[in-house]
């Protein structure tokens, strides 16, 4: 029989026979640690390696397939392999789409699992074909092109540490204004000053950002101020919210007003607070003061006695408590 006349083993069989192969540790552990030569691979206990369910089910994706997933454990963290079985004779060309949907499955279900830190995931493609090589870039993250830096990294927006300010003059951009405040949130004279240096661009907000703006005010500016504060705030911002943008000079002007006021009012009552605490201890260290010196008083008079019936001065220090000096200058002024 003839090439072209061999009767072929069906593909999900085939699939199937080397899915059985890899569903033993000890094939996996020789095909990570020796035959691909992972670098950190002879890090990973053998024992360890165990076997996982291969299908997940999300709601991204109604069912991922997988062909095989084990799991090992590498010093102190736990490693995935996930091995695509592919003996189709074209080579697939979407692989790094389908290899990251398939680790995308496999981190979602432990993140669902409740694990704390997200396990490596090594993809590993088993290939058997034949007639071609493969041919498909190995890079996941090159299939995105111009992004691939970008996808696996996070940038940090720290609000602290953005120069914000040269942005403030786009017309109806809100998010150089919040950004602005923000920096200074916890600071009510620099948050008062910036209201203020922000009243042009806050006029040129259209009636949806204003209400995103009252928002966010609400939740930042309004609890800072006083319970009596607090309602002249709320009849500002319903007056704001019915006659829009032109009210906003009005918004800015009053808010800072209140802001101003509370400011002052704790200070205020952070001065009485001390003053009451002064006379506090004022009148406690008085007490103690005078107790102390009854206590004193009364040694002398002890003291006093004691010498008049001739006791010695070592005697009268033991019972008093007094020095010898304090005694004898004591004596002295009896005599005199």
């Amino acid at each position: 029989m003839d090439n072209e006349n061999k009767e072929k083993l069906p593909a999900k069989e085939h699939d199937s026979t080397f899915k059985l192969l890899f569903e033993n540790p000890k094939d996996v552990y020789l095909l990570v640690s020796k035959i691909i030569n992972y670098s950190w691979a002879n890090e990973i206990r053998e024992s360890s390696i165990e076997i996982k369910k291969t299908n997940y089910i999300t709601k991204e994706f109604s069912q991922v397939e997988a062909d095989v997933v084990a799991k090992a454990r590498l010093k102190d963290r736990d490693v995935y392999f996930y091995i695509l079985i592919e003996n189709q004779s074209t080579v697939a060309k979407d692989m790094p789409e389908r290899l990251l949907r398939y680790m995308i499955s496999i981190w979602a279900e432990e993140i669902r699992n409740g694990v704390e830190k997200l396990p490596a995931i090594i993809p590993i493609v088993v290939y058997n074909g034949l007639d071609r090589r493969w041919e498909v870039p190995t890079d996941i993250i090159g299939a995105f092109d111009i992004f691939k830096n970008d996808i696996f990294k996070y940038k940090v927006v720290d609000i602290a540490q953005v120069d914000i300010k040269s942005y403030l003059e786009k017309e109806d951009v809100l998010t150089p204004i919040i950004f602005y405040l923000e920096q200074v949130r916890n600071d009510s004279n620099e948050l008062i000053r910036r209201l203020q240096e922000i009243d042009q661009s806050l006029k040129k907000l259209s009636f949806n950002n204003i209400e995103r703006f009252l928002l966010w005010s609400q939740h930042v500016i309004r609890p800072r101020l006083g319970e009596k504060q607090k309602e002249e705030y709320d009849k500002i911002v319903e007056r704001v919210k019915q006659k829009g943008v032109e009210l906003m000079g009005e918004f800015v002007s009053n808010v800072a007003r209140l802001l101003d006021e509370t400011k002052t009012k704790e200070f205020l009552a952070g001065v009485q607070q001390g003053i009451q605490q002064g006379i506090q201890q004022g009148i406690q260290q008085g007490i103690q003061q005078g107790i102390q010196q009854g206590i004193q008083q009364e040694r002398i008079e002890t003291a006093k006695r004691m010498i008049q019936l001739g006791i010695s001065y070592d005697v009268i220090s033991k019972a008093t408590n007094l020095s010898i000096e304090e005694i004898e200058k004591i004596a002295q002024e009896k005599i005199n």
